[in-house]
C-alpha cells in the first residue's frame, strides 16, 4: 500500500512541476502562481522517492531505487535548465541579421527616428486574422515597439470589428494608421520606409518646401523618362518635403516659404535679376542645391558659387574604373567621402554620369567653411580638351588635365550677423558637378537616392533623418562560368554518389574475404 502512495505522490509532484513551469516559463508568470506549484512538486517528486527508497527491503530493489532516484533528479534537473533557458531567451531576445543588405534589421534611418521620439505613436492595422500580410507586418511593427516602447500598435479585423473599423471610414483591409497625438496618417501596403515617413510626419511640425528653379533647361520633376527627376521629386514628397517650381525671372524675391532652392541641370545661365534675388535669398539665411552639368556657361551662377568658397572646372572627368562598373569612362565612381554631416558612415557607390569636377577653395575668410563631400579614386582624371573628348578619344595628359583623386562634390556654410549682435544667420550651399545621378534612371542606383535626400535633409537642418534608408529586398542570383557549371555538376552529382559506392563496393569485397 506504501509503494502506491509513493507513486502517486510522485507523478502528483511531476504534474505540479510540469504545471509550474509552463505558468513561468511560457505564461510568463512570476510570483507564487508560478513558484508554488514548481515547489510543492519538488517536495512531492523527493518525497516519492525517498519513501519509496526507505518501503524496499532487499538489496535489489534498494539499487533499483537508488538508480530511479539519480534518473529521477536528471530528469528534474533537464527540466529546470531548459525552462531556464526558454525563459531567458523569451525575456532577453536578440536578432543577428547576416543578410549583405541588412533586410531583416531596421535601417539607421528608422532606428534615429524613433530614438529621437518625444511624443508616443499608436498604429492600428486592418488586416484579415488569416492575412499573410497582417504576419509580415505584425513582425515589422514588433520591431518598431522592441527598439522603442513609445510605439504601439494593434490590428482589428474589420469584419469581427465593424464599429471600430467604421470610425476610421475603412472599405477595405491592409490599411494602417499611424497617430500621435492629433496627427494621423493613411497607410496602404506599408513597408518600413513608408511607415518610418509617416511617423515622421504625425511627430513633426511644418512641412518644408523644396523650389526647383524652371526657366534655363532644368531637369524637369515631372518628366517621368529617364531624363527627368519625377522620381526625385517622389522621394522628397516621401520623405515629407512639398515640392513645388519657381519662375525666378518675374519674381521679385525667392518666397519665403521655400526652404530649400534646387537648380537641377540648367543648360543655360540665369540672368542677372536672378543672380542678385538668389545671393539676397541666400545672405538672409536660405538654402540652395546646384547640380550642375559640364560643358554648359552658367557665369552668373558661377558668381553665386564663388562667394561661397567654389568654384567649377572647366573639364569632364574620366575615370577608368568607370568602364568596369558602369560600363563607360565618363562616369565617375565616388567612393572616398569627406567628413561632414551628409556623409557620415556613408560606404555606398555613388555613380555620377559625365561630371565635371567641383573645386573648394581653401583661402576662406573664418565665416565661411567649405567641406568636400565626395572624389572619385586616383585612377580617374579631368579631360580639358573638349574638342579630342567629343571625337571620342581621351588620354591623360600632364601638362593640362589633372591627376585623380578628384573632387566632384562640396558643401559650403556660411555665417552672417543679423539686426542683434549676438544672433548669426547660416547660409547652406551644396554642389554637385553632375545632374544625371539624380535622374529617373540613375537614382536608385547604389547610393546616389541616399546622398541626394541626406544632402536636402542637411540643408534643411533636419540632421536627425540623414541616414541610410530602408533597402529594397536584395535579388543575388548566382552567375556561373561554363567551367564552374561544370565544377558544380560532377562533384555532386557524379562525384560524391561514386564514392559512397565504391566505398559500398570495398567494403562487401572486404566482408566476403573475412567470412572465407
Amino acid at each position: 500500500m506504501g509503494g502506491v502512495i509513493y507513486r502517486v505522490l510522485g507523478a502528483a509532484g511531476l504534474v505540479l512541476i510540469v504545471i509550474g513551469g509552463i505558468f513561468y516559463g511560457i505564461f510568463y508568470t512570476s510570483g507564487w502562481p508560478a513558484f508554488l506549484p514548481l515547489l510543492l512538486g519538488l517536495a512531492l517528486t523527493v518525497a516519492a522517492f525517498a519513501g519509496g527508497y526507505r518501503s524496499e527491503k532487499s538489496e535489489g530493489s534498494r539499487r533499483t531505487a537508488r538508480f530511479g532516484i539519480g534518473a529521477g533528479l536528471s530528469v528534474i534537473a533537464v527540466a529546470a535548465i531548459l525552462i531556464f533557458l526558454q525563459t531567458l531567451s523569451y525575456r532577453h531576445t536578440a536578432i543577428i541579421d547576416l543578410t549583405s543588405n541588412r533586410r531583416f534589421s531596421l535601417a539607421s534611418q528608422t532606428q534615429k527616428v524613433l530614438n529621437g521620439l518625444e511624443s508616443p505613436v499608436h498604429l492600428t492595422g486592418f488586416y484579415k486574422q488569416t492575412s499573410q500580410d497582417r504576419v509580415v507586418l505584425q513582425d515589422l511593427l514588433e520591431s518598431y515597439s522592441a527598439h522603442n516602447p513609445a510605439v504601439t500598435f494593434i490590428f482589428i479585423d474589420p469584419d469581427r470589428e465593424p464599429v471600430i473599423a467604421r470610425n476610421y471610414s475603412i472599405t477595405r483591409t491592409g490599411v494602417l494608421y499611424v497617430e500621435s497625438g492629433q496627427a494621423r496618417e493613411k497607410l496602404e501596403n506599408p513597408d518600413e520606409e513608408r511607415l518610418t515617413n509617416a511617423i515622421v510626419k504625425v511627430t513633426s511640425g511644418r512641412v518644408k518646401t523644396v523650389c526647383f528653379l524652371t526657366g534655363h533647361g532644368e531637369k524637369s520633376v515631372y518628366e517621368t523618362g529617364p531624363h527627368g527627376i519625377s522620381a526625385f521629386m517622389e522621394a522628397l514628397q516621401t520623405e515629407n518635403f512639398e515640392v513645388r517650381d519657381l519662375v525666378a525671372l518675374s519674381a521679385e524675391q525667392i518666397p519665403e516659404e521655400c526652404d530649400i532652392l534646387v537648380a537641377a541641370g540648367p543648360e543655360k545661365d540665369i540672368v542677372k535679376h536672378e543672380q542678385n534675388i538668389i545671393l539676397d535669398y541666400l545672405t538672409s539665411g536660405g538654402r540652395a542645391l546646384f547640380l550642375v552639368d559640364p560643358m554648359t556657361e552658367i557665369a552668373n551662377i558661377e558668381g553665386i558659387l564663388a562667394a561661397y568658397g567654389i568654384l567649377l572646372g572647366n573639364d569632364v572627368i574620366v575615370d577608368r574604373q568607370g568602364k568596369l562598373l558602369a560600363g563607360n569612362f565618363l562616369t565617375p565612381v565616388v567612393n572616398s567621402y569627406g567628413k561632414h554631416p551628409i556623409t557620415d558612415d556613408f560606404r555606398h557607390f555613388t555613380f555620377f554620369p559625365q561630371a565635371r569636377s567641383v573645386i573648394a577653395l581653401q583661402d576662406t575668410p573664418p565665416s565661411l567653411k567649405v567641406t568636400v563631400l565626395g572624389r572619385t579614386n586616383e585612377g580617374a582624371y579631368s579631360e580639358t580638351d573638349m574638342a579630342t573628348l567629343l571625337e571620342g578619344q581621351t588620354q591623360y595628359e600632364p601638362s593640362d588635365d589633372a591627376k585623380g583623386p578628384i573632387d566632384i562634390a562640396v558643401a559650403s556654410t556660411m555665417g552672417f550677423s543679423a539686426d542683434s549682435v549676438s544672433t548669426v544667420i547660416e547660409s547652406r550651399v551644396v554642389v554637385f558637378g553632375d545632374s544625371d545621378f539624380a535622374g529617373n534612371s540613375n537614382l536608385r542606383l547604389s547610393g546616389n537616392r541616399d546622398l541626394l535626400l541626406n544632402t536636402v535633409h542637411w540643408l534643411a537642418e533636419a540632421e536627425d533623418m540623414i541616414a541610410i534608408r530602408p533597402t529594397d529586398d536584395l535579388q543575388q542570383p548566382v552567375l556561373l562560368t561554363a567551367t564552374q557549371g561544370r565544377f558544380v555538376f560532377w562533384i555532386p552529382v557524379v562525384a560524391l554518389p561514386a564514392l559512397v559506392l565504391l566505398a559500398g563496393a570495398a567494403i562487401l569485397t572486404w566482408r566476403k574475404r573475412t567470412v572465407r
